[in-house]
């Protein structure tokens, strides 16, 4: 009998275990597992330009001086520091309030305070932009649509993110091309897509991620004019903007200045009604430094209703918000329950005091003061025009332009680590490597024959 039992356990533990041994290996992610080689890797002369984590002169991370000070406060209050309750399932109220304030009313000034007073926008406290995407990715999966358009290239997450969360055909826009962003292919692909879908009488509007400002990866923006012109096909089209703004305040050093597109799309006089919605997925991890903390936000701007079309009266119940609010809701609580509570009370310090959200401005504008520096300091060395053409080119990131085998060359053999598109983080250059970096992307720019 023993001898019997001890047989069916051993036919069990076989069953399990080859279901486990049909799980493919999936690849190391393209950002962070380039970050666990650069590790291992014993030269002298490594230079990690991969993550989009942002520097000092000396290599270092550092805390932002406005968020050292905010700590301080949270640490003095005993009320801030000894709460560790769940937080409510969207935030809390004050990090609303703080958020919708800096982007509807401070951010946007002339059309965002209009939404709000009309309860038009549904808000919920996410894990960074990652997270607001991905909640937004769901929502929109389950009610509005599953295909999306994509700039090609793109944030590889992006992609990963849809996907997960039911997307089911994904597609590329043409975003970058002989060094410039390529505007008319990328709106002749919406229009000749926009005109197949209408002949197949496919009702599902696409949605399509818009980088707010600094693209990732290639730091080059549409000009105004040109923002101009997609927003109005999008409009036109009744797409669904989801506009993607990690990088608010890198791109000028101006928080406000450089949320232009967001100022765009919310001009009531010129785009009066998104019909399906306008999502904007937010993030503090590079503008306040917070990236391990993982705080960021999702705004869904609703459509008009026949009560508040045609009005200039705020409206006291808005029966579409309350519906979004509770899907919303039931999302995240699915998906990670509560969002985490210390990042967010450092946000609501900054935000709410004066003197630290002074301070806070500063402390971007430094950060986007020495991009710049490193910018020029490479440019004397290299004399890459596109380094310094700062009328597009913002952020953190320089697209080199490297084929797959000149990355994977500068790695083997100069041992400088950049992503495999050939984005490189400018915030990792700095006097002690400058000179080195510099030679060694001569070098490998010069091997045609590679690209």
């Amino acid at each position: 009998m023993l001898r019997t039992r001890l047989s069916n356990v051993g036919l069990w533990r076989s069953y399990y275990t080859s279901s486990l041994s049909r799980v493919p290996r999936a690849p190391p992610d393209k950002v962070l597992g380039l970050s666990e080689h650069f590790k291992r890797e014993k030269s002298a002369k490594k230079i990690d330009l991969t993550v989009g984590i942002y520097k000092d002169a000396w290599g270092k991370v550092t805390t932002f001086p406005s968020v050292v000070k905010a700590q301080k406060l949270i640490e003095s209050h005993l009320e801030l520091n000894n709460n560790l309750s769940y937080l409510p399932i969207t935030g809390t109220k004050e990090f609303q309030e703080n958020v919708l304030n800096f982007l509807f009313r401070e951010s946007c000034p002339q059309f965002g305070p209009f939404y709000l007073a009309h309860d038009r926008v549904s808000f919920v406290q996410t894990l960074s932009g990652t997270g607001a995407l991905a909640v937004a990715a769901k929502f929109l999966a389950l009610f509005i649509s599953k295909d999306i358009w994509i700039p090609d290239p793109s944030w590889a997450n992006h992609k990963n993110i849809f996907q997960n969360n039911g997307f089911e055909n994904i597609h590329r826009y043409s975003y970058y091309k002989d060094g410039q962003v390529d505007i008319d292919g990328w709106i002749e692909q919406l229009k000749t897509f926009a005109y197949t879908r209408q002949s197949e009488n496919n009702k599902n509007p696409p949605c399509i991620i818009l980088h707010a400002c600094c693209h990732n990866p290639t730091g080059l923006d549409p000009t105004k004019e040109q923002w101009k012109k997609i927003i109005d096909t999008i409009y036109d089209l009744k797409m669904v903007p989801i506009v993607d703004m990690a990088y608010q305040g890198l791109e000028s050093g101006d928080m406000l200045r450089d949320a232009y597109l967001m100022r765009l799309c919310l001009d009531v006089e010129k785009y009066p009604n998104w019909s399906n919605g306008l999502f904007l997925c937010q993030s503090f991890a590079k503008n306040m430094g917070l990236y391990g903390e993982r705080v960021g936000s999702l705004s869904v701007v609703t459509p008009a209703t026949t009560n508040n079309r045609n009005s200039n009266l705020p409206q006291q119940i808005n029966p579409l918000q309350q519906n979004i609010d509770s899907q919303l809701k039931k999302i995240v609580r699915g998906m990670y329950s509560s969002p985490p509570g210390y990042g967010s009370r450092v946000v609501n310090v900054v935000l709410s005091n004066a003197k630290l959200k002074q301070q806070w401005f500063k402390d971007v504008d430094f950060m986007v003061q020495r991009l710049h520096y490193v910018r020029k300091e490479m440019f004397d060395r290299l004399g890459w025009p596109a380094l310094i053409n700062f009328a597009q080119q913002h952020g953190m990131f320089y697209y080199t332009k490297f084929s797959p085998k000149q990355v994977d060359t500068l790695r083997n053999q100069y041992f400088v680590y950049l992503t495999g598109d050939g984005r490189l983080s400018l915030s990792g250059v700095n006097d002690s490597n400058i000179d080195y970096l510099c030679e060694a992307l001569e070098a490998v720019s010069k091997m045609s024959e590679l690209a």
